[in-house]
């Protein structure tokens, strides 16, 4: 029995087949006026593919009109495919329904019609100016995962906080269209994209910053930024676009100089071509783009990595960990600061439950640091973590069995460590103030000793010019006043309550 053909209304979209095991639908574009059998699938679903492929090829054939015509091939029995051949998409079903991908794919295309250079960071590109033509469409970016039906969502993020793991690249709502079968598979997304993640993790970082340079320009600016879109994307580029990374060869260059590299090519597509050159809307937006990329935290030491809190464990972390639980509650209660914790091989940024190896970061440096060790230690220990933090909160933490909790030192410093943890001894160092009597203090073997005696007559101990020391009853703790704030906060094993 047929009844009056389906068909779709699009000027791009020659046709859609439906294939499964079982049997195949076709229709075609409606000015074709072919005749098809009646299809019930294409019957219940016609409407809203006809809607979503007429609001996306509205937005990029006003900016310059598709090359060819478009063909599209949903496979029934193979849910989460999804490839692009040419101008023909592949698609299964799951990400057919999800929001996003089908507006993605003919960005896609649309944009491989018009740049065909071959570069680093190619692909990592065509993400970028692929997402902000989707995000043209409607304002924003709604891109969604067909099992969490959680969507890309665009908002500031921290360098270097968007490095991923493959797992945890997996399982966010970023990863690329065509990833997602593969990342079905554990095994199978480990041996692929291992390679691949850190440039992988760099998207949302750009998206955001790439929009927002966007939203930052004049309502004049916007118009001839977007309506010169096409020919930016074709023109040539001077200097002329890297082919390889300069660092992708080297096995011995941490992942940060890599991401960092990744980023740097992404830029200079925007600032070698010929349209940035030649239009002031598109200084404007790259003058917008590296300066919020700066804003985000990617400066020029490329493989620094820098947090608010870092916490240091001698033993093994997972997630399991009660520290780690401790600091995963505080981290999502106070979701500004940026607080990462590390043992001797991962780092977890949090509130990521997902690791990074340590070896991945160049530098790891914090403002405040927090280390917990077992009896004495000397100046040289301290002085080890000068490089890398301002303040360094050495806790003496024998017994494990008893936690020790940090939700007031993060509010309120060592003062509020102290009354948060009243049984436990503990130094905050100010490393800049302690590096300036490094040679007096070097002799010094037990700090807790040194702190303890107060050997007046002492060069080492005058060398920190202290004046007083003050006893806080909140905080159970004393606050020596001196000329050199070395030592700002500190209970001795003695003073244990």
């Amino acid at each position: 029995m047929t009844k009056r053909p389906l068909c779709i209304d699009s000027r791009v979209v020659e046709r859609i087949d439906r294939l499964s095991n079982q049997d195949s639908d076709t229709i075609y574009r409606c000015a074709l006026n072919k005749e098809t059998p009646y299809s019930e699938y294409f019957g219940q679903q016609v409407r809203e593919l006809g809607s979503r492929i007429q609001s996306t090829e509205r937005v990029l054939e006003s900016l310059e009109p598709f090359y060819k015509k478009v063909q599209i091939t949903i496979m029934e029995d193979h849910p989460y495919l999804y490839r692009i051949q040419g101008h023909h998409l592949y698609i299964g079903p799951k990400l057919l329904e999800a929001p996003g991908h089908l507006e993605k794919a003919l960005a896609k295309i649309w944009y491989r019609e018009r740049n065909e250079t071959l570069f680093a960071q190619q692909e990592l590109t065509e993400e970028v100016v692929t997402d902000f033509l989707v995000y043209l469409q409607n304002g924003d970016l709604d891109i969604g995962d067909p099992n969490t039906h959680i969507t890309t969502a665009i908002r500031k993020v921290k360098w270097p906080y968007i490095l991923k793991s493959v797992e945890s690249y997996c399982s966010s709502s970023w990863k690329e269209s065509e990833h997602f079968a593969l990342c079905q598979g554990e095994k199978e997304a480990e041996a692929e994209l291992t390679s691949r993640v850190t440039e992988l993790s760099l998207r949302p970082l750009l998206v955001a910053s790439w929009i927002h340079s966007y939203k930052s320009l004049s309502m004049k600016d916007r118009f001839d930024f977007v309506n010169n879109i096409p020919q930016f994307i074709r023109s040539e580029h001077n200097p002329h676009l890297p082919l390889v990374d300069d660092v992708a060869a080297s096995a011995m260059e941490t992942t940060l100089v890599k991401a960092a590299e990744a980023i740097k090519n992404v830029n200079l597509f925007v600032s070698s071509s010929r349209a940035v050159k030649d239009l002031g809307a598109h200084r404007s937006f790259l003058a917008n783009f590296t300066n919020d990329l700066r804003v985000s935290g990617f400066q020029d030491a490329f493989a620094e990595a820098s947090f608010d809190i870092l916490y240091v464990s001698q033993e093994p972390l997972k997630e399991s960990s009660k520290v780690f639980q401790e600091f995963q509650k505080i981290s999502k209660a106070q979701p500004r600061l940026q607080i990462a914790v590390r043992d001797g091989n991962n780092l977890w940024m949090l509130p990521s439950k997902f690791p990074i190896p340590v070896a991945s970061f160049g530098q790891i440096k914090a403002n405040r640091t927090i280390v917990e060790k077992c009896g004495g230690y000397n100046f040289s220990y301290v002085m080890d973590y000068a490089n890398i933090t301002e303040k360094l909160l050495v806790v003496d933490h024998c017994d494990l069995a008893k936690p020790v909790q940090y939700e007031m030192y993060l509010s309120d410093g060592a003062e509020g460590f102290g009354a948060q943890n009243k049984g436990v001894a503990f130094v905050q160092f100010h490393l800049p103030s302690l590096l300036m009597k490094k040679a007096e203090l070097e002799q010094v073997s037990n700090v807790f000793e040194f702190i303890q005696k107060r050997d007046v007559a002492s060069p080492s101990f005058q060398s920190l010019g202290w004046r007083e020391v003050r006893w806080s009853q909140q905080a159970n703790a004393y606050q020596p006043k001196a000329f050199v704030d070395a030592i700002e906060w500190f209970r001795v094993p003695s003073d244990k309550l």
